[in-house]
């Protein structure tokens, strides 16, 4: 059987150096050529570490359990991923579990927690995930970090930068010649700053532009509440010429209610997604969009875990690298006319 001696043996260094290099611990210091060097051993022998024992060990299990939004949306997907990614760089696993099975009145949370088969958690503020579950994991001391941000400053959250997304957004139709411009999506979290709402109304400003009125800044995520706000803000005496839709998994009920009416996007009402998704090539037309960061968050979301399971300080981040980046697409044009 193939054993961690066995993997030093093979690179020619000790049993301490295997094991740090396995569990990317920083207590062992090694070069990047060492590092190397085991982790080809490790592949030449086809070693697989044995988690069991070093729980017993460590009285920790390598598990990390994330409480994501609804597992269909595309949008956190891309961050999954990168929750995912860094823990395969890290030798671990991660459980995944939709938010919507810690509603009110689920015990989920209460047994992931007592039964220990976690080392911490990365969730992600909704309805479902309160400021109680939350305490929940930091009363046990169990290391948590949220998959949101930034917040009253009582948790830990690692993010990409919602006020830089809309911003750049919003600019974008600004500089194409829009003035009457409206910003449809979810509403403020209220462990949250509206740093959307926020990044919306400081584009205008930052060109010396009066923001639009409250009227013509909606909050809510579902499809009907977006089909039947953009049938209002439409059909109203002066209507807006572009939006953002601050969520582009719920664009289609803005696409519908323009359909609706019997207009047409760009032509009648531009059209631009925060987040980008492989899908918004096949909308029609399809969906210029702010991408994001939000793979780098996964990954800096899940390293910023390991560091407090590790026994490190935690600290609220937000993910700016790369930055905001405007996907062209056909959903927006330039206008003279406002």
């Amino acid at each position: 059987m193939v054993t961690l001696r066995t993997v030093a043996e093979r690179a020619g260094v000790s049993a301490a150096v295997v094991s740090a290099a396995i569990s990317g611990s920083s207590s062992v210091r090694m070069s990047e050529a060492t590092r190397q060097r085991v982790e080809e051993a490790i592949r030449e022998l086809g070693y697989v570490p044995n988690h069991a024992a070093r729980s017993l060990k460590t009285s920790r299990t390598g598990i990390v359990a994330t409480i994501t939004p609804n597992l269909s949306n595309p949008v956190f997907d891309e961050a999954l991923r990168g929750v995912q990614d860094a823990a395969e760089a890290h030798n671990g696993v991660v459980l995944i579990s939709d938010s919507k099975r810690v509603a009110p009145g689920s015990n989920l949370m209460s047994r992931l927690v007592g039964t220990g088969m976690a080392d911490g958690f990365l969730v992600r503020f909704l309805d479902e995930i309160d400021n109680e579950n939350i305490a929940t994991f930091e009363g046990r001391g169990v290391p948590c970090v949220v998959l949101n941000g930034p917040t009253d400053g009582n948790h830990i959250c690692v993010w990409v930068d919602d006020h830089e997304g809309i911003l750049t957004a919003t600019s974008h139709l600004l500089e194409l010649g829009h003035r009457r411009i409206a910003l449809l999506g979810g509403p403020p979290s209220p462990f949250t700053v509206d740093a959307r709402g926020d990044g919306f109304r400081d584009a205008f400003t930052a060109r010396g532009l009066t923001p639009p009125g409250d009227e013509w800044i909606a909050h809510g995520y579902e499809l009907e509440f977006v089909r039947t706000t953009t049938l209002r803000l439409m059909r109203s005496a002066v209507p807006p010429t572009a939006i953002v839709i601050d969520n582009i998994f719920t664009a289609r009920g803005l696409l519908a209610a323009v359909a609706d009416l019997g207009l047409r996007v760009p032509d009648d009402v531009s059209v631009i997604a925060y987040h980008d998704i492989p899908q918004a090539d096949y909308y029609r037309p399809a969906l210029s969009a702010v991408k994001m960061p939000l793979y780098e968050a996964g990954v800096r979301g899940y390293e910023m875990l390991q560091k407090m399971i590790n026994g490190g300080g935690g600290r609220s981040v937000l993910v700016r690298r790369p930055g905001a980046r405007i996907i062209d697409r056909a959903s927006t044009r330039r206008i003279t006319d406002v």
